[in-house]
């Protein structure tokens, strides 16, 4: 059965929305965090969405994994990722993307009335162009707003659990591309995933494990709320 994946539930990394009624022509580079779903059959999910590459999300996983662990030496492949992503009830995958943005001031149609997004993939001669998808409804006179899918540049697992007395979620996967440090990325997905956690999920409880070598990362979690557990961890590996 055939799959296609989206990007949909497009923010930017402060978690303000998408700004679809610029006053001026404008182009412009910003970094995007959406949730990739995957759809069958070609059918297209609903709200703001654009088409992403399968090719592209393997080839920008195994580059970030890595970083995650030194044991770790590539990403998941296209079979694992549509696996867990046909789990939506307790899977959700955000990235964090570069995004070339233009804005393009038009004049009112006659039933001009929809805004289109633009995904042109062109940065790898092994990646497929996908095709211009409709994704919002604006009123007649609207700008165009084109997007460009540039480079995935962060990545965050959000596993949610349904139990008898609650639901409660699991972060991990956190990570950034070293070019994209500092810049605010991790931050983004972080309160992007408490906000889905909490809000969509109805969790009460969000967990997360991190070493007590990763001195930022720990002062992060902090920052947004996490505080350290006085209990011990266990963890039981199978030998087959």
């Amino acid at each position: 059965m055939a799959t296609t994946f989206f990007v949909v539930d497009p923010q930017y990394i402060d978690g303000t929305e998408l700004s679809l009624s610029p006053l001026h022509n404008d182009t412009s580079t910003s970094i995007i965090i959406w949730r990739l779903v995957c759809t069958r059959n070609g059918a297209s999910p609903r709200g703001l969405y654009l088409p992403l590459d399968k090719t592209l999300v393997v080839k920008a996983l195994s580059e970030l994994f890595p970083q995650l662990s030194t044991s770790c030496t590539a990403g998941p492949d296209i079979d694992r990722i549509e696996a867990c992503l046909t789990n939506e009830d307790t899977f959700t995958l955000l990235l964090a993307t570069e995004t070339l943005e233009t804005i393009t001031l038009r004049q009112p149609e006659i039933n001009a009335d929809q805004i289109t997004l633009q995904e042109e993939i062109t940065t790898n001669s092994n990646v497929t162009t996908m095709p211009t998808t409709t994704a919002f409804e604006k009123t007649s006179g609207s700008p165009k707003v084109s997007f460009k899918i540039t480079k995935i540049v962060g990545c965050l697992t959000l596993v949610t659990l349904k139990l008898l007395m609650n639901n409660r979620a699991h972060i991990e996967d956190l990570v950034v591309s070293d070019i994209c440090r500092g810049k605010g990325v991790g931050r983004g997905l972080m309160k992007r995933a408490l906000d889905e956690a909490v809000f969509a999920r109805h969790c009460k409880i969000v967990d997360l494990t991190s070493k007590p070598d990763r001195v930022q990362a720990r002062a992060l979690y902090e920052s947004l709320g996490f505080k350290i557990r006085d209990t011990g961890a266990f963890r039981y590996y199978a030998t087959s």
